[in-house]
């Protein structure tokens, strides 16, 4: 490596380790407000809302956990390390990709229809849902191998354990992580839209009434 740029890349790394650490900070903050809020839907008998707030939390913790192994891939030196964190998020990104079209499906989309949704909430939702639906389709077979051998279903064939591990390239898993993020990073701001119609007044008063008027 031209020992020029090793200035640089230190530089670039600790921007990024202050910029991310804020960010999971605010991530943390974000998720314990979430689980409150969630409790309190639990407490007061609001069946859409825990279910949309257990959507939320679900979307906040792959965000939090796949922004904690970025950090690691970037921070390894060792070639196997990098290897090891690029394994876990074959687990993420498979489960991600099973969950998520399960957790946006037809007793979420019920609880939806609750809300006073724009057109163009609904639109967003189905275009991020089908490019997950998508994403998983492609990348079953190779994700599924992977996190069957974290899932500790190793082979005694130590051999084609190595060949196993050899494919969790972590730049391969970065680049899937970003065809990923196509679908998921456009559901990010659709959940938060969501989520915020929760604390409306207006919205509250209703489903308290429907509650009563069971």
């Amino acid at each position: 490596m031209n020992p020029i740029a090793l200035p640089i890349i230190a530089w670039n790394r600790a921007t990024h380790l202050i910029r991310e650490r804020k960010r999971i900070a605010i991530l943390e903050d974000t998720i314990r407000a979430i689980r409150s809020n969630h409790d309190a839907a639990k407490k007061y008998e609001l069946p859409h809302f825990q279910r949309i707030y257990n959507v939320g939390l679900y979307v906040l913790l792959f965000e939090y956990d796949f922004a904690i192994l970025k950090n690691d891939a970037l921070f390894s030196i060792r070639r196997w390390k990098k290897n090891f964190v690029a394994r876990q998020m074959a687990v993420l990104l498979f489960e991600a990709a099973n969950d998520l079209p399960e957790l946006l499906g037809k007793d979420f989309r019920k609880s939806l229809e609750t809300l006073p949704l724009s057109e163009l909430d609904w639109e967003n939702l189905n275009r991020s849902t089908k490019q997950i639906n998508k994403f998983r389709n492609e990348h079953r077979e190779f994700l599924n191998e992977l996190r069957n051998f974290v899932g500790a279903h190793r082979d005694n064939d130590a051999i084609k354990q190595l060949e196993i591990i050899e494919k969790a390239d972590i730049f391969k898993l970065m680049d899937m992580a970003g065809h990923f993020y196509l679908g998921f990073g456009e559901l990010l701001p659709v959940v938060a839209r969501i989520i915020s119609l929760l604390g409306d007044q207006r919205t509250i008063l209703k489903h308290m009434a429907m509650r009563h008027s069971k």
